[in-house]
């Protein structure tokens, strides 16, 4: 059995992907599996000593259409046929496609090779791309239900799974839910330059009125930065730009500050772990606010946003939330009631019916 997932750039269309290769490993252990990715994101760092094979495409970032990136255009040209070629000769049973600009060109040659095609769906707002490729696609696999109403003219069987968990996150979900000493500060895969300054910023008051510890992972580009902040304010705090444990940094937590990307979100739920969600403004769609809207309805997390942020108003929703034990509870239950530990398996077990 061969199997390509498609996508990549970014930890939140990779995490899952590795994680649903991993789940079907466990159920067919011969099984092939290899990704296509691209030069222009995180998926080399992300795939290294996995032991899958990873191709690397010619997709621009964005549109191949875009008059702002003319290039492109023949970039994609190049994709297809890159992939045209690989799927030939390999041969594959199935595509999976993540998300992102890369699963493009694989999801439109698997249509043409009448090759069964998957879609992997974290966001409430589902990518442009999965989106465009949902019209071909047999099976639709969503974190949120929130997503079902942009595929409502898919032919697709729409399956609210949830996101498949790595298996460390998966050995969370079956322990009580994370009651550490440590509010924990994270922004992503690739960091978060101002959400790691309006934390920085308001330290020295939440240390001084909690007396908690602060973990903060600030991306590798801020590290740096960062921990010269904290020195300057007088804070010891620890500090990463980048950690491969995070389960660990998960029970050592009570409490976390973080970008509202799904493959986190899907983390803290699997933790039971109460967040304070700060979205990227410049998400695509402005999924990340939609994101914490959902968490935030159900009475897991706060949403906070950056454009208004500052001291006098961060400071304070962090000390309350703290303080205030039987809401952190609460958050900790409705968090926890969102989790899905299993959602890898069943995934697996749903797109391998296909083959």
């Amino acid at each position: 059995m061969k199997i390509w997932l498609a996508g990549g750039g970014t930890g939140g269309h990779l995490l899952p992907g590795i994680a649903l290769a991993e789940d079907i490993q466990r159920i067919v252990p011969g099984a092939e599996i290899g990704f296509l990715g691209t030069n222009e994101g995180l998926d080399r760092e992300l795939l290294w000593g996995t032991g899958y094979a990873l191709k690397l495409l010619a997709a621009g970032r964005g549109s191949p259409l875009s008059w702002r990136r003319p290039l492109n255009a023949p970039k994609f040209a190049l994709a297809l046929a890159q992939v045209f070629r690989l799927f030939r000769r390999s041969r594959p049973d199935l595509v999976v496609a993540l998300g992102g600009f890369a699963a493009a060109a694989p999801g439109i040659v698997a249509r043409i090779l009448r090759i069964p095609l998957v879609i992997l769906e974290q966001n409430t707002v589902p990518g442009r791309v999965n989106r465009l490729l949902s019209g071909w696609a047999r099976q639709i696999h969503s974190q949120f239900e929130e997503a079902r109403q942009y595929f409502r003219e898919s032919p697709a069987t729409f399956h609210h799974s949830g996101s498949p968990l790595r298996a460390p996150f998966q050995r969370l979900a079956a322990e009580p839910p994370a009651k550490g000493d440590a509010i924990l500060v994270m922004g992503g895969s690739q960091g978060a330059k101002r959400l790691n300054e309006i934390v920085a910023n308001a330290a020295r008051r939440i240390v001084g009125e909690t007396g908690g510890k602060l973990i903060h992972v600030a991306g590798p580009a801020h590290e740096t930065a960062i921990r010269s902040a904290y020195a300057n304010a007088g804070v010891d705090a620890e500090v990463y730009g980048f950690h491969n444990h995070m389960d660990e940094l998960y029970r050592r937590s009570r409490l976390v500050v973080a970008r509202s990307g799904a493959v986190s979100i899907a983390e803290f739920a699997a933790a039971g772990l109460p967040a304070v969600l700060v979205p990227l403004p410049s998400a695509m769609d402005d999924h990340q606010r939609l994101n914490a809207l959902s968490l935030s309805l159900s009475g897991a997390a706060v949403p906070y946003e950056e454009a208004t942020a500052s001291t006098d108003t961060f400071a304070p929703l962090v000390v309350a939330l703290w303080r205030d034990e039987p809401r952190r509870a609460a958050m900790a239950e409705a968090m926890r009631a969102t989790a899905k530990p299993d959602s890898g398996r069943e995934i697996a077990e749903s797109i391998l019916s296909l083959v």
